[in-house]
């Protein structure tokens, strides 16, 4: 296509007010339209926080395009659901013009800090036994971020790996942070915890002013918290309803949680037993933490045997970027499978990888002591 016929948007940066700026890190530009692939650049920014990217359309836009900022990371999808440094372009702009310059997109040292340290990475470790300390070899390990929400709970596979001779194993995976609350929230799979659901009855219902709580709806729902807050002393309604944007009309707005949260401590019972919403401040669409359960399972042939399967009560809630485990399984039922012995092992028992455990040292004594 010939130059004059293109359609050229140019996006300039600047970070210039920077504090402690360093052009060493890269800025992800990204430009979008609803329908089409995006188009996306790294820029270096000058020693002065100045840099300028060019983007070009084989049409006239017909609809609005949506430029935003990021870190070097940032894949398409984190950069359109993050509250980071964005604009938008109206169609509109385009009708008396193939070349735009937009103003300078101004770069806060929030936004420059948040960049380098929006994702954090995590290396968990560990091993599965059986209750007798005896390795779990080649069982599949699964580790699963959970948040809890009043009685409702979410789970987000983070990683998936299957244990060596020694039953070991090791995951790694990263979390980012700065979502936009709304679609933090629309991409996770929402169900009633029958666990929460019968400890959070027992605590509530130690109070006979708050009643019955309500059937749990199978999706998180306000019902309940106005039949609470309707026995506060200062009831007030409740307004917490989402304007559409992201998720709906109707749908709860989670960004506005927090308020609710400070009415609901003021009248629950306090220091309910798991760290969870309203007892604990929750927006996990702000912050890389990460809460872990896991799941042990086995496979033989075509049947798969559940070794352990932990719930919220076992979760380790805001885990270290490292963190070692041990994951004992209480399926009693599941043959211990140990590395093969060969004579020189029987012969110099100490050299086998199992030894140490005890159990194969005793197993091995037994064998050696029984008459052929």
């Amino acid at each position: 296509m010939p130059p004059e016929s293109r359609f050229v948007l140019r996006v300039p940066l600047d970070a210039s007010r920077v504090g402690g700026f360093n052009p060493d890190y890269s800025v992800k530009v990204m430009a979008w339209m609803k329908q089409g692939p995006p188009q996306q650049q790294l820029v270096k920014l000058s020693k002065e926080g100045k840099g300028t990217v060019r983007f070009e359309f084989e049409e006239r836009p017909q609809e609005a395009v949506r430029v935003a900022l990021g870190p070097e990371s940032a894949t398409p999808f984190e950069l359109q659901r993050l509250q980071t440094v964005s604009l938008s372009v109206a169609a509109a702009e385009w009708s008396s013009k193939n070349d735009i310059t937009l103003p300078a997109m101004q770069i806060s040292t929030y936004h420059w800090w948040w960049w380098q340290h929006w994702r954090q990475s995590f290396k968990v470790t560990g091993r599965a036994v059986s209750s007798r300390g005896v390795p779990i070899i080649g069982a599949t390990v699964a580790a699963f971020d959970i948040d809890a929400w009043w009685w409702w709970t979410s789970q987000e596979r983070v990683g998936e790996v299957t244990t060596d001779e020694d039953g070991a194993f090791a995951i790694e995976f990263t979390r980012s942070s700065g979502w936009w609350p709304w679609w933090w929230w629309v991409t996770r799979e929402w169900q009633t915890n029958p666990e929460l659901v019968g400890r959070i009855t027992a605590f509530v219902g130690q109070y006979a002013k708050f009643g019955a709580l309500p059937r749990p709806a199978p999706a998180p729902s306000l019902d309940v918290f106005q039949q609470l807050l309707a026995a506060s002393p200062r009831p007030r309604p409740l307004r917490l309803i989402g304007d559409g944007q992201g998720v709906g009309s109707g749908a709860i707005d989670p960004a506005s949680l927090e308020s609710l949260r400070e009415r609901l401590v003021e009248i629950l019972p306090r220091n309910f037993a798991l760290p969870v919403w309203p007892w604990s401040a929750w927006a996990p669409w702000e912050d890389c933490g990460a809460n872990l359960i896991f799941k042990v399972t086995d496979k033989c042939g075509d049947e798969t045997t559940v070794l352990l399967n932990e719930s919220v009560s076992d979760a380790r809630w805001e885990i270290p970027s490292a963190l070692d485990v041990t994951l004992t399984t209480r399926d009693v039922g599941f043959r211990e499978r140990r590395p093969a012995w060969s004579l020189v092992d029987y012969l110099f028992p100490n050299k086998h990888p199992e030894f140490p455990g005890g159990s194969a040292k005793d197993g091995v004594a037994e064998a050696l002591a029984t008459p052929a």
